[in-house]
């Protein structure tokens, strides 16, 4: 029986012999696209040079991609567990053509590699193509031997593309024959059926379009080959087991769940639906946080936590109460580590990131099922929860609404979605902006254009900011922006007002990224050209861009232009950089190695560093920090910088940036015999230039994500002083001499403050009395039963009150129901609360009651039998509310 291991092994072994270059994984998160939420195929990172926009070192390709579905188009989530392969998390092994073989290749490599290397037995394998792909089908008939009657051809499922735009083509499917066992006993079950006898395990697409939005499809430069076969799905028919979930891949993690619930892994028993949600969601999780992706509510960290949350569910109905998901990541390092060595590097962090998002969900997870429970109970069978409660769920317990479902169908109830999403869209327009893709956008088309024009010139850009400031050289393009369209241009004279982009062969300015910000400076030539550089980006790698202001002058392609960086901002970003550096060293010696660094923003202002930690820093360990950082900076530490072959860098301990891309070779800036990180920035040359480090904030940005804003050299300075101001402002106006008399003084006003708190809390007590002896006095009598309904004065605490006076007064009168009202006059909301009395009458139900009650002052409310409440914002009918009561309560009473 071949392992998952040694078939991702084999396919690329064989490709590798037949001239492919074996290309690592990319990361989840694409880069370049921002209509995919994941990386979902193995063709992601190869898109631009199907679509002729990116030259590769390679013609042909292979790799084992790690690959996503739980968002957006691809959404493979709510089919989890319920199927015998639909999966988050997956792998797709793959070989690709760019503009070298097609379709012939294509099929013979396939044909081979199934027949030869995995040695499936030829007639059990099934071939279908697309309608109009008469080549193809000639190709496997002729070419392969394979009979006419076994070639099928199909439209829709035979049309291949990656996104609702980009490329696209035919494609041909190899399916393989299970056996009678897994057929769904029709006659016409064959190739194509829904059923599991007939399995597809390979796609060979064809690429031959681009599809645009409107539809409309061009032909490629050069036809092309993207192939993927899920690994999971190969496993499964070699290892001859009858789901996914039965291979080597998910039987060790089912051990391990089996070991902490003392619950076996049985395709028969009902627990087999809890097992293979747990042991899929895992590997996603494991491998989405080993790419920096975070819990958050939105985009990917939303998508991340759902996953999370569902896995905890299922967890629950195994009896795990506690976190858990945490400790099954080591067992998906250990089995997954040979193919994807970072794993081990990110464990601690991966591990320490699960079990802070474990442990803050199981805080809300019993009151959320307790809510969920008790809305159920109220429900009739194949009635709808409301939309209201299902955010409320989301939004106060943190449940996605995915789950709620799930919860709600084991029921037989149904979730009113449109309700849901209705209070939803309320929220994100008045707290965020609803998230649009990719966390990078895509490169502008001129850009990609200039960059193949440069390169078949062999004329690159070149930066020369490590070791000069000033630079004259050839002028290569030209670009001017119109309607946020960009042109390409050979001459440009000045406009007023008006911004351009240059491009030069050889370039002192350094182009944003790494977070360093892009160089200023100026640009003149002898012409008489002026401008002044606002800015710099690298748009693509190989492209150093700057985008200045003209003040006169014209300036044409091949012009010679002196270009000068601004000397003091330069220095003040490398010494902020170089103290990122430091910064990112301190943080993991003091809070330990988990801490990664999750982006940055270095300028001549100021350092912004945000990094992976699951709790506030203390005071403490941000002065540790700080005096740690301002130690090295005082001993004046030398800062190196080298290139180095990036294994080489690795190994000698050199850490990545997250987000960062890195080629081949890569620089490598080391701080004394304490840091050392691949950096492409700049840099000082002794740590003493910094002359001193001071962090002026620490805060939270996201789920396991922390900040820290500082200040360096002169900026520390005039930082201190504002503060030293703002002290003294402080000491004056209370008239205090030092910081110690500050603070004593700060004390006794809060000592006064608690007084007079607590005189505020007397007086709110005899106001309660008052108006409990009045309700007392004035009570009612409906058949024998107190009656005690009345409209209190405004309170603050509002609904709170409301329930301390009710409890008051069923301990006085235990037989009554009670009926409160409040107006909140600036607010403008009026507070309703229901309550029964322990000795009060069974037959009136106070949840039942407020929801007759609450639609009289245009509001909604439940409860229990006990104890309900409501909410409205039509004071005017409050008379009518207390009228209609005593009508309600009389009603059940006779």
């Amino acid at each position: 029986m071949k392992k998952a291991a040694e078939i991702r092994s084999l396919f690329l072994s064989y490709f590798k012999d037949k001239d492919h270059t074996i290309v690592e994984s990319s990361s989840l998160v694409p880069q370049n696209d921002p209509t995919l939420l994941f990386t979902n195929a193995g063709m992601v990172q190869f898109k631009d040079a199907f679509l002729g926009n990116e030259k590769k070192p390679y013609k042909r390709a292979t790799s084992s991609q790690k690959c996503v579905r739980a968002g957006g188009k691809h959404n493979d989530l709510e089919n989890v567990g319920h199927t015998a392969r639909h999966h988050t998390f997956f792998e797709m092994l793959g070989n690709f053509s760019f503009g070298d073989y097609f379709k012939s290749e294509a099929i013979a490599y396939a044909w081979e590699f199934i027949t030869q290397e995995l040695k499936l037995p030829k007639e059990k394998l099934y071939i279908t193509v697309h309608t109009d792909d008469d080549e193809a089908a000639e190709i496997w008939h002729k070419q392969e031997g394979i009979p006419k009657e076994k070639i099928s051809r199909f439209d829709k499922d035979n049309f291949w593309q990656m996104a609702d735009t980009g490329p696209c083509g035919p494609c041909s499917e190899i399916f393989v024959d299970r056996g009678e066992k897994y057929s769904c006993g029709k006659k016409s079950c064959a190739v194509g059926c829904e059923c599991d006898r007939y399995m597809e395990f390979w796609n060979l697409v064809f690429m031959q379009f681009n599809k645009d939005e409107n539809g409309k499809m061009t032909p490629l430069p050069k036809p092309s080959v993207d192939t993927g076969m899920g690994l999971e799905r190969i496993a499964l028919i070699l290892q001859e087991v009858e789901t996914n979930y039965e291979t080597d891949l998910f039987q060790s993690i089912f051990n391990e769940i089996g070991k902490l619930t003392q619950v076996r892994y049985d395709p028969k028993n009902k627990e087999v639906f809890s097992f293979r949600v747990i042991a899929d969601h895992i590997r996603a999780c494991t491998f989405l946080m080993s790419d920096g992706v975070l819990p958050s509510n939105e985009g990917r960290g939303y998508v991340l936590r759902r996953i999370i949350r569902r896995a905890i569910r299922y967890g629950k109905n195994l009896g795990l109460n506690k976190p858990f998901l945490f400790d099954l990541s080591q067992f998906v390092i250990e089995q997954m580590n040979e193919a994807y060595p970072d794993l081990e590097e990110k464990k601690e962090f991966i591990q320490k990131a699960l079990y802070a998002e474990e442990e803050q969900f199981y805080k809300t997870l019993e009151k959320g099922l307790l809510l969920l429970e008790e809305e159920i109970q109220k429900l009739s069978l194949k009635s709808s929860l409301s939309g209201e409660i299902a955010f409320k769920l989301y939004d106060t317990y943190g449940f996605p609404c995915d789950l709620t479902k799930t919860i709600c169908q084991e029921k037989g109830l149904t979730v009113d979605e449109e309700a849901f999403e209705r209070c939803m869209d309320k929220q994100r327009s008045e707290s965020r902006k609803h998230w649009k893709g990719s966390g990078e956008g895509a490169v502008d088309n001129t850009y990609l254009k200039i960059t193949n024009e440069l390169k078949s010139k062999n004329l690159i850009p070149e930066f020369t900011g490590y070791t000069s400031q000033e630079e004259t050289s050839e002028c290569l393009a030209i670009l001017t922006r119109k309607n946020d369209k960009l042109t390409n241009v050979n001459n440009y004279k000045t406009k007023p007002d008006d911004e351009i982009e240059l491009i030069f062969k050889k370039t002192p300015f350094y182009g944003e990224s790494g977070g360093q910000a892009g160089d200023q400076g100026k640009v003149f030539s002898p012409s008489g050209f002026e401008a002044m550089v606002t800015d710099v980006q690298r748009p693509k790698d190989e492209l150093i861009v700057a985008h200045v202001k003209p003040t006169q002058g014209e300036i044409k392609v091949g012009d010679q232009i002196t270009q000068q960086t601004d000397k003091k901002l330069r220095a003040l970003t490398a010494k902020n950089h170089t103290a990122t550096h430091i910064l990112h060293w301190a943080l993991r010696e003091v809070l330990g190695k988990h801490v990664k660094q999750a982006g940055s923003l270095v300028n001549s202002e100021h350092l912004r560093f945000d990094f992976t930690h699951f709790q506030a820093v203390t005071p403490e360990e941000l002065q540790k920090i700080e005096s740690m950082i301002n130690e090295k900076i005082w001993s004046s530490q030398p800062v190196s910088k080298k290139e180095m072959d990036k294994n080489e860098a690795t190994k000698a301990g050199a850490i990545a940036f997250f987000g960062e891309k890195y080629g081949d070779t890569v620089r490598v800036v080391k701080v004394g015999d304490f840091s050392t990180e691949l950096c492409g920035g700049t840099h000082i040359d002794q740590s003493d230039e910094i002359h001193l480090f001071k962090i002026a904030q620490e805060m939270s940005i996201a789920s396991g994500v922390r900040r820290i804003v500082a200040y360096t050299s002169e900026k520390a300075f005039q930082y201190l002083n504002e503060k030293e101001l703002e002290t003294k402002q402080v000491r004056d106006t209370l008239k205090a001499s030092s910081t110690k008399g500050v603070l004593d003084k700060i004390q006794k006003l809060n000592a006064n403050e608690k007084n007079l708190k607590k005189e505020i809390e007397k007086l709110k007590s005899k106001t309660a009395i008052n108006e409990i002896d009045e309700l007392l006095n004035n009570k009612k009598d409906i058949h024998g039963t107190p009656f005690l309904g009345t409209t209190c004065q405004p309170d603050a605490s509002g609904i709170k009150h409301l329930r301390e006076l009710s409890d008051r007064l069923k301990q006085k009168e235990p037989q009554a129901v009670i009926l409160l009202a409040m107006n909140n006059v600036e607010k403008q909301t009026v507070h309703l609360l229901a309550a029964v009395g322990p000795d009060g009458p069974k037959k009136v139900h106070a949840g039942k009651l407020i929801q007759e009650l609450a639609p009289i002052i245009g509001g909604k409310g439940g409860g229990k039998p006990d104890l309900a409440q409501a909410g409205g914002r039509d004071s005017s009918r409050l008379d009518k509310v207390f009228a209609q009561a005593e009508k309600i309560i009389s009603k059940h009473l006779s």
